[in-house]
């Protein structure tokens, strides 16, 4: 086929497109059922990862739960080591940036608000909703872990047919604030784990032709935000792993392989301190993970919350820069944040 020929191909496709898109809005979208499904879901003792694993039990759904933390824990007394944005400003026209020097405890901001759960109390749970549940505490920055323990769900509870990568770490800092150590952890457990747990389940998938592929990563996978430099380039690979790893699934012709990819704003669970903005909201876990389940029972490939986030990404391409930072200044996003501690150990 020429070129010609090919282009007329194209615009005829384009204009189908547009015209299923606009019959769907009328018809009913088919959903799914999960039931009996295996479902494996990292970072499953809190947050997203503990509510997703409650709605997949609400769909009988048999559910396989990691988590780095077995049980409840105390809050780290490490936690909540931070200065606001306002505060740095202030500290800024006085030149004291030596005010707000932080300690430096490797466990720092990871997890801002301590553990609120454990896998277990996930478990317990997902067990009074009639599911079945097996628990692991994994580690997700460590691949050995990982392989280890998906080696034991093939072989003692079966076949995974969706996997949900959720476990995530941030830390909140200015870039070189941030330590070497909490950069490459967040690259370990944001993306990197979530390549090897694919790895792990993915064969089987392939080999069937079927399963679904969730990836939880974040607006800042598609936006940028200051203070948050090794955080939001963690979760641009994630978008991208999610974006490639569909394409080549789709090239390969394994058309029974879902993928999802899930890109909220600021949630509500304690992991960024005090976070606000004058435009939006910051949102609850359960509208976050509503959102969630509707784009995997209906194998949407991006999730957006909110969705009007497709609308600022088509605007962020077609607005010129000086109208995009008056834009931002105007949106005034704050949360606390680790600043002018210069240190990589």
């Amino acid at each position: 086929m020429n070129l010609f020929l090919e282009l007329l191909l194209f615009l005829a496709t384009l204009l189908y497109s547009y015209l299923e898109a606009f019959v769907k809005l009328f018809v009913p979208v088919r959903r799914k059922s999960l039931a009996g499904e295996l479902v494996l879901i990292t970072g499953a003792g809190h947050g997203v990862g503990r509510a997703t694993a409650l709605e997949f039990a609400k769909r009988q759904s048999r559910l396989v739960l990691w988590d780095i933390n077995k049980s409840q824990q105390q809050q780290h007394p490490c936690a909540g080591l931070y200065v606001s944005p306002a505060a740095l400003w202030a500290a800024a026209r006085v030149k004291d940036f030596g005010k707000w020097r932080m300690g430096r405890c490797k466990h720092a901001a990871w997890y801002s608000e301590g553990i609120k759960h454990g896998v277990e109390e996930t478990a317990a749970e997902c067990q009074k909703l009639g599911a079945t549940v097996q628990t692991f505490v994994v580690d997700c920055s460590k691949r050995e872990e990982i392989y280890s323990a998906a080696d034991k769900v093939k072989k003692d509870i079966g076949d995974v047919t969706v996997l949900v990568n959720n476990a995530g770490v941030i830390t909140a800092a200015d870039f070189l604030s941030t330590q070497d150590h909490q950069i490459e952890r967040m690259f370990e457990v944001n993306i990197l784990g979530h390549m090897w747990t694919t790895r792990a389940f993915l064969p089987v998938m392939m080999n069937n032709n079927y399963g679904h592929i969730v990836t939880v990563a974040s607006a800042a996978g598609h936006f940028v935000v200051p203070f948050m430099v090794a955080y939001c380039s963690s979760k641009f690979a994630a978008v991208g792993f999610h974006k490639a790893l569909t394409e080549e699934l789709s090239a390969l012709g394994k058309d029974g392989i879902k993928t999802t990819c899930l890109c909220p704003v600021f949630i509500n669970t304690g992991f960024v301190k005090n976070p606000s903005t004058r435009l939006g909201k910051i949102l609850e876990i359960e509208e976050v993970v509503q959102a969630l389940m509707e784009g995997i029972v209906t194998n949407q490939k991006m999730v957006f919350v909110p969705s009007n986030q497709s609308i600022a990404l088509l605007l962020e391409r077609v607005f010129p820069e000086r109208a995009l930072n008056l834009l931002k200044k105007i949106s005034e996003v704050k949360f606390d944040a680790i600043i002018g501690q210069r240190s990589t150990q």
